[in-house]
This record gives C-alpha cells, structure tokens and sequence, in this order.
C-alpha cells in the first residue's frame, strides 16, 4: 500500500462522519427516547399496582426498567464515545 492510498482511505473515513449538528440532535432524541421509556414503567407500576405478589406484573415491570436501563447505557456509551471523535463527528 502506498501513501497516497492510506491517505484517500483515512479521508472516507472523516467524509462518512457526521456533522456535529446531527449528532447532538440525535443524542437529544435518545435522550427522549430513554426518558419516556423510564416513564413508561412508572406508569406500568401506578396503573397495574405491581408488587411481588404477582410474579407476572412484577417480572414485566422489571423487564420495562430494564430496558431503559440497557438502552441508557448502549445510547450514553455511544455518545459519550463519538462526541469529538473525528471518525464519527466532524
């Protein structure tokens, strides 16, 4: 491999990022996005009065908590990854 094709290789790689702009604007609907699943088990709980007597409620409960917590930690993983990162913001 020659200099001039490492070169033009490392460039796509810039040229594939994206802008600083959309980056944060998609961060901010994650951010959303993990809001309103937080919400959607406090809602679960009030609405179906969940306690551990009822193994089904309760487990489903946890799976909704779950799923924001693992969706918080992929999202906020990421971001906190690309931002300022050359390869995936510009």
């Amino acid at each position: 491999m020659n200099l001039k094709d490492f070169l033009i290789e490392d460039n796509e790689i810039v040229e594939n990022a994206a802008p600083k702009r959309d980056s944060r604007k998609l961060e901010m609907k994650c951010n959303k996005t993990i809001k309103m699943m937080k919400e959607i088990a406090k809602d679960f709980k009030k609405i179906y009065g969940v306690s551990t007597s009822n193994a089904v409620l309760y487990n489903n409960l946890k799976d909704f908590e779950e799923l924001a917590r693992n969706a918080d930690g992929k999202y906020g993983g990421w971001f906190e990854f690309a931002n300022g990162n050359p390869d995936y913001e510009k």
